[in-house]
């Protein structure tokens, strides 16, 4: 037990000095944006983007750091305040797909390909989500009274703002530095720390999944249950990444060594996509906060897009080789 405790700590340890400067990468690239306040500057202006409303959603769900559970806060937000549903919602599918750091080290860990078919995947969701909710919008699907179960403006920095939706951004290290009259210097330091101290324990615990994984899940149960890119293999991996609780770096991963098990690419998509889009803790606050109808649009087009992006990246790799190889596993 103690020599497989010694090989377990030494695989960890390898797979998270290997990361590093990838983590590190997207760690700065995230604390220059936030430092900045580059995504928030945008998201307070989505209601005056008019036209360019959806793509900027998908702008700034594309550079935000937040998760679905992180997300959900903001969207209430937003909607509350008279931001149409279609650039709320598509910011609130796109943030938990993609972030820098989430892009960088989805490059190390599934090479440069999967990080582009990340970000790729990001941005079609997005647009996706953004027209059919516009459409449904425009048809008047949503109707009387509006999205959300309560009436009012929800400020999420308000005192008497609800406990799952507060905001405590006021609290965080870099903010009170800020308040106190430090230099930008000091505030990107303190950012940068911050970021990492979110993302490195995703970074970690998926690291470490990883490796559980790549020792003691049999290849032949991935290749005999998942190992074809099959509409039921897809369908199977969509349906079974809804509930869980897993964000974009988690997911990817993960992947790390499930493709190295034989996953085919499709079903590898699906989770990559699906997993961070939704999970059972965002849904219910979702459900508290949201009419019926809103909450069961989401998941269409989280499912639906999911689908529609799997099986096409299947029927590409299946069908042409060279493409197949770019996205071939390689450690």
């Amino acid at each position: 037990m103690g020599e497989e405790l010694l090989r377990l700590g030494k695989a960890v340890a390898w797979e998270s000095w290997h990361v590093l400067p990838y983590f590190l990468l997207g760690v700065g690239a995230g604390a220059v944006i936030r430092t900045w306040r580059l995504h928030v500057r945008m998201r307070e202006s989505l209601g005056r983007f008019g036209a360019f409303a959806i793509p900027a959603a998908v702008l700034v769900g594309v550079i935000s750091p937040l998760c679905s559970c992180g997300s959900i806060p903001i969207f209430v937000s937003l909607v509350s305040s008279g931001v149409p549903l279609a650039p709320a919602l598509t910011l609130l599918l796109v943030s938990p797909l993609m972030s820098p750091s989430g892009y960088t080290i989805t490059a190390w860990e599934l090479g440069p390909a999967w990080a582009n078919l990340k970000l790729f995947s990001a941005l079609f969701m997005g647009a996706f989500a953004g027209g059919a909710t516009f459409l449904l919008e425009r048809g008047g699907f949503f109707g009387n009274p509006g999205v959300l179960n309560v009436s009012g403006r929800i400020d999420i920095h308000a005192p008497d703002c609800p406990g799952e939706l507060a905001c405590n951004c006021g609290d965080q290290w870099s903010n009170r530095l800020a308040r106190k009259g430090h230099g930008t210097p000091v505030v990107f330091l303190a950012k940068a720390w911050e970021l990492t101290l979110m993302t490195g324990k995703f970074t970690l615990l998926g690291v470490v999944l990883a490796v559980l994984a790549e020792r003691y899940i049999p290849r032949e149960w991935i290749t005999g249950y998942l190992g074809e890119g099959s509409v039921k293999n897809v369908l199977l991996v969509t349906i079974f990444s809804v509930p869980l609780h897993v964000n974009e770096i988690t997911a990817a991963a993960i992947l790390y060594s499930l493709l190295g098990l034989g996953l085919a690419k499709g079903p590898a998509l699906a989770f990559l996509v699906g997993g961070p889009a939704t999970s059972i803790p965002a849904m219910s606050i979702l459900l508290t906060m949201c009419r019926k109808r809103v909450v069961a649009t989401f998941l269409v087009i989280c499912m639906s897009g999911t689908l529609i992006l799997a099986l096409a990246f299947q029927f590409l790799v299946s069908r042409y080789p060279a493409i197949d190889l770019l996205f071939e596993y390689a450690k």
